[in-house]
């Protein structure tokens, strides 16, 4: 089967009317767009599970040994360690969705229309997935807060200001930030990323070794008044800057992705940071270190299918005016270390 750049017409049988070949040309350039969103699952475990092997995951997680505080006494054999390991599972889920075509589209449109859904859809597949992993991690129970001690009491930005800058307002702080490091380093959390020194360019600067951080860049502002941050333009190896990273502060790197959406006026009455209704909208912060968490998908390169039917005569469809395209995933994923995760859940500036 081919696809006629000019007016999209497609023939053929697998992958709905598209063949194999074609069906892996579609999603070799879906994958990376839709891997360029996957801001949460970037920074967990990878699990590929075949295709024939059902849907459920297993992920193995192994307990550290205690301290050795006591001699060897001579010729009397120590007490053993055992290996204790937890298995965690989670199920793989489908999703997708399609994009009804027509005949009179199809043959008309001066544009390659097959092509520009695709595209879309692969933009829709990876903004979904990174959505459902966001909603997984969140959950995590470790959590502090701006002010307060529950979300809707909260009315302060992540550096604890009021949200009013300049003179009748208060001075960020990094205390909240600073709670959150003592607990993940408290539970020997271990840093994600490496330190990054600083070398001899003028303005540049070293970046101790990281936790990462997510969140909505509408916290972008409010993380640049706290005490020390580091804009990613000011790191000396730019080499090493993250899609979608903010900069960094008290050993925490900060990536934005409009997908760390807000909980809408779950927060106090305040109308100096952002709002819905005259109450704050409340901004969930989620800092991870290493091996915090897994995602699953089904199939390596055939993670996700695109699914093209052209119009044709059919039941229901005499004149064959009709068409879809389709694409689908079957994704999971779960927090396997809930020490490893903190959520800090704080408000945005009114700007």
């Amino acid at each position: 089967m081919a696809i006629n750049a000019g007016t999209g017409t497609l023939t053929g049988s697998a992958y709905g009317d598209l063949s194999a070949h074609d069906a892996y040309t579609i999603q070799k350039k879906m994958l990376p767009i839709a891997k360029r969103l996957l801001t949460f699952g970037r920074f967990a475990q990878k699990e590929v599970k075949a295709q024939g092997e059902g849907l459920e995951i297993r992920h193995r997680r192994y307990e550290r040994f205690p301290i050795v505080d006591t001699p060897v006494a001579e010729g009397i054999t120590p007490e053993f360690d055992v290996l204790q390991q937890t298995t965690l599972k989670h199920t793989l889920e489908q999703f997708g969705s399609f994009v009804n075509t027509t005949d009179v589209q199809m043959a008309a449109a001066s544009d390659p229309i097959v092509q520009i859904i695709t595209e879309r859809q692969a933009q829709q597949c990876g903004e979904t997935l990174d959505f459902l992993s966001y909603k997984t991690f969140r959950a995590g129970t470790q959590r502090g807060f701006s002010n307060g001690s529950a979300r809707n009491t909260l009315s302060t930005t992540i550096g604890g200001e009021n949200g009013t800058f300049g003179a009748s307002g208060n001075a960020a702080s990094t205390t909240t930030l600073d709670a959150a490091i003592r607990t993940l380093e408290r539970n020997d959390a271990m840093k994600m990323m490496d330190q990054l020194n600083a070398d001899d360019g003028v303005g540049t600067s070293a970046i101790r070794a990281s936790y990462i951080a997510i969140c909505h860049p509408d916290l972008r502002v409010d993380l640049e008044r706290i005490p020390g941050f580091v804009s990613v333009e000011n790191y000396a190896d730019q080499s090493d800057v993250m899609d979608g990273e903010m900069g960094s502060a008290r050993g925490i790197r900060f990536i934005g992705t409009t997908q760390a959406q807000s909980f809408k006026g779950a927060g106090a009455s305040s109308t100096d940071v952002v709002n819905t209704g005259g109450s704050a909208d409340v901004y969930p912060v989620i800092i991870m270190a290493q091996d915090f968490g897994g995602c699953a998908t089904l199939g390596g390169k055939d993670s996700i299918k695109s699914k093209v039917v052209a119009p044709k005569p059919g039941p229901g469809d005499p004149l064959g005016q009709r068409g879809t395209v389709a694409w689908e995933t079957f994704y999971s994923c779960i927090i396997l270390q809930d020490l490893y995760l903190y959520r800090i859940e704080c408000c945005a500036s009114a700007i």
